[in-house]
């Protein structure tokens, strides 16, 4: 599956994908999403889940820029940088 055919597929079809092929990176938490970040099929996945609905939100991909401005803190690259 491509990244396009994913962006336009349902959203329970996107969470059955990330859930099933998908692998887990990192997570975090904005206002009352708890948000996870999946690798799925070479691209990147967020799930954004709301626990006071027990829900999920959303499906979004993003790209690489997005990812390292939205979770520069959360990553250790100083070991690859000697």
């Amino acid at each position: 599956m491509t990244q396009k055919e994913f962006e336009q597929a349902p959203l329970k079809e996107k969470v059955y994908r990330v859930f099933e092929k998908g692998k887990e990176i990192t997570s975090r938490q904005f206002l009352h999403f708890n948000i996870k970040l999946y690798t799925l099929y070479g691209f990147y996945v967020e799930v954004w889940y709301v626990p006071a609905a027990n829900k999920i939100d959303r499906v979004e991909t993003l790209s690489v820029d997005e990812i390292l401005s939205i979770y520069k803190n959360q990553f250790d690259i100083s070991k690859l940088l000697k």
